[in-house]
C-alpha cells in the first residue's frame, strides 16, 4: 500500500525541483513505514494532533481577547497559510503535503499576546540572565517546540520527531521581511544548514525546498488582508482608507487579495527552474498593503492600550516560576513553596516531561525553563495563573 502512495504521490510532484518523501533527508529517529501515509502526510498529523497546536485558538494573531467570533486568531491563520499554500503546490506540481505540514506547524512557537508577548518574553530573559544578544523569536521557537518541548507519545522522547524538510520550512518561514526579497527571483536556500544551530531567525535564510519558499509566500499573503479585515472590523480603518494604488492592483477586501496574490506567484513562477517570483506590480501593491496595516493597525494606541497591563502580568507571572525552580532546584528538593496551585503542578508536569533538555541548575536554565513554559501559554491561561498566583492569601 505504501508503495501505492509513494507512486500517487511522484505522479502528482512533477515539477523537477519538487521534494518526494522518499528523498527526504529523514527524521532524528527513523520510524518504520506507516503502509498508508507518506512521511509528510504522518508529519501533517503529528502537529494537528499535538498540543502546542490545539492552543492556537486562544492566541493573538493581531487583537487580544477578540469577543467577536469572525476575527482571526492564531489557529485560524496558519488554516488560511495551508490552503493559500496548496493551491499554489497542486498548480505547479509541488508537494502539498509538505507545504500543509510546515504550514500548520509554523506558528506553534509563537508566545501569547502575539508579536508583543515575544518583546515581553525577550526583556525578561535578558534582565535575568544578562544575556543581550538572546532574542524571543516565534520562527526559531517554533523549531525548539517541535524538536524539545511538544510531546507525541508520552512513553518516548520529547519532540514530534518531524522530517527534516518540514522542520526547515518552519524554522525558515519569516513573513514579515518580505521587502528583504527579490521578488523575481524567491530562490530555496542552497548550501548547508545545520537546524540545531539557529539561534536567530536571520541563521535560518530561505528554506532549502521550494515548498517551503512557497510557505513562507504565503503566510504573507495569509496575514495582510485577514487583518486588514480584522482593522476594519475594530473600526480602526475604513476600507475608503486603502490606497487607492493597493484597491487598483490588488483589491480591496481578503478574498480577492489573496486571489490576486497567488494567481500572480502561479503565473510568474517559471515552471521548470528551482526559484519562485511575482510580478514587479503586484509585489510592490503588497509591500504598500503591509505598511498600510503597520502604520493605520498595528501600531495604533488602540491596540497597544493593554500593553504595559500584559507585561506587567507576564513580568510577574514569570518572576515567581522563577522563584519556585531556584527554591526547588527544578523540584529535586522540597519545599513548601508551591502548595496547591494547579499552575505549579502543570509547571513540573513540564520540567519532568522534557527534563533532558536543561543543563544544570543556574540562572540561564532557571529562566529557559520559565521562557518555554510561558510561551506555551494561551492568552487566557496567562490571564488565569496571574490571578491564581499573584493575590496575597493568608496560609494559617
Amino acid at each position: 500500500m505504501i508503495e501505492d502512495m509513494l507512486a500517487r504521490e511522484a505522479a502528482l510532484c512533477t515539477h523537477p525541483y519538487a521534494t518526494v518523501s522518499s528523498k527526504s533527508k529523514g527524521r532524528v529517529y527513523p520510524l518504520e513505514n506507516d503502509g498508508y501515509r507518506t512521511e509528510f502526510q504522518r508529519d501533517i498529523h503529528r502537529v494537528i494532533y499535538c498540543r502546542p497546536f490545539r492552543r492556537l485558538r486562544h492566541k493573538t494573531q493581531v487583537f487580544y481577547f477578540p469577543l467577536n467570533d469572525h476575527v482571526c486568531t492564531r489557529l485560524e491563520h496558519v488554516h488560511h497559510v495551508a490552503s493559500c499554500a496548496r493551491t499554489v503546490a497542486r498548480t505547479l506540481k509541488l508537494n502539498e503535503d509538505l507545504v500543509e505540514a510546515i504550514a500548520l506547524g509554523h506558528d506553534l512557537g509563537h508566545a501569547p499576546f502575539g508579536h508583543h508577548g515575544e518583546e515581553f518574553l525577550t526583556k525578561l530573559y535578558k534582565e535575568c540572565t544578562g544575556d543581550t544578544k538572546w532574542k524571543f523569536q516565534h520562527e526559531v521557537n517554533s523549531l525548539r517546540v517541535v524538536d524539545k518541548l511538544a510531546q507525541w507519545d508520552k512513553r518516548g522522547p520529547a519532540g514530534l520527531n518531524l522530517s527534516w524538510e518540514v522542520r526547515d520550512g518552519i524554522v525558515s518561514h519569516c513573513g514579515e521581511s518580505l521587502e528583504d526579497l527579490d521578488y523575481s527571483r524567491i530562490s530555496p536556500h542552497t548550501s548547508q544548514k545545520i537546524l540545531g544551530d539557529i539561534r536567530l531567525k536571520t541563521d535560518a535564510g530561505m528554506p532549502c525546498t521550494l515548498e517551503g519558499c512557497v510557505v513562507r509566500l504565503a503566510d504573507v499573503f495569509a496575514y495582510v488582508g485577514r487583518d486588514l479585515e480584522d482593522g476594519i472590523q475594530a473600526g480602526l480603518v475604513e476600507r475608503e482608507d486603502i490606497p487607492s494604488y493597493v484597491k487598483q492592483i490588488l483589491g480591496e477586501d481578503n478574498g480577492t487579495i489573496v486571489k490576486n496574490l497567488i494567481t500572480d506567484l502561479i503565473d510568474s513562477s517559471p515552471i521548470n527552474d528551482n526559484y519562485l517570483a511575482m510580478s514587479e506590480e503586484k509585489f510592490k501593491a503588497i509591500v504598500a498593503l503591509k505598511e498600510f496595516n503597520t502604520s493605520n493597525i498595528y501600531k495604533r494606541k488602540e491596540l497597544h492600550m493593554y500593553k504595559r497591563k500584559l507585561e506587567n502580568m507576564m513580568m510577574s507571572i514569570f518572576q515567581v516560576l522563577f522563584l519556585v525552580l531556584e527554591d526547588t532546584r527544578c523540584f529535586t528538593k522540597k519545599s513548601g513553596f508551591p502548595r496547591r496551585l494547579s499552575c505549579l503542578a502543570v509547571l513540573k508536569e513540564f520540567v519532568n516531561d522534557i527534563q533532558y533538555t536543561y543543563v544544570g541548575h543556574d540562572e540561564k536554565a532557571y529562566a529557559q525553563i520559565v521562557v518555554d513554559f510561558l510561551s506555551g501559554f494561551t492568552d487566557n491561561y496567562v490571564m488565569q495563573v496571574y490571578e491564581e498566583l499573584i493575590p496575597i492569601k493568608p496560609i494559617v
